[in-house]
Order: C-alpha cells, then structure tokens, then sequence
C-alpha cells in the first residue's frame, strides 16, 4: 500500500485531498517546472478523476482554464493559513498572487 501524500487542501466537492480509488491522478496545484517539487513539500496536491484532470473541462483541458484558478486559489489561501504566512510570502515562493 502507498505512503499517504501530504495535503493541506481544504475538502470540496471538486476533488479529493486523498487518494480515495486507484484510478485518481494526482494533480500538484502549482505545476511547471519551477513549482512541481514546491507543491508536493507544502501539501497542494489535490486527486482528481481523469476527467477533472486532463479531459476538456479539466485543469489541464482545453476549457479548464476556470478549474485551474478555482484550484490555486483554493491552495494559496490553504498554503497561507496552513504555514502563517502573507501574499508577499507566497509571491516569493510561487511567483505570482492568485487571490
């Protein structure tokens, strides 16, 4: 069985902060090169169906641009509360304010 990921993701309804069935992909809030590893160490991950993930309304689908935002805002606020840390704080780390 699989080491349990650490996530500080609220629950919502749109995705699972655990990985709760063996076809959830996991999806790091701030993607790309410079963000991946960062997400992974502060617990932004999030699981999400295949469909959520890369079909056309998913984060990564060609109309998923509103899901994508929806996730990162969701994450800096976590990311924020989580580690008593401001805007400025996660603009240093993640390069950009989502809120």
């Amino acid at each position: 069985m699989k080491k349990e990921e650490f996530c500080i993701m609220p629950i919502d309804l749109n995705y699972s902060a655990k990985r709760t069935a063996y076809y959830c992909e996991r999806h790091e809030v701030f993607f790309g090169r410079a963000y991946r590893k960062k997400s992974i160490e502060d617990g932004l991950i999030v699981f999400l169906t295949p469909q959520l993930h890369r079909g056309n309304y998913g984060v990564h689908g060609k109309y998923g641009k509103d899901f994508n935002l929806y996730l990162k805002q969701i994450g800096q606020r976590a990311w924020q509360e989580y580690y008593n840390k401001t805007k400025e704080d996660f603009i240093a780390r993640y390069g950009k304010n989502y809120l």
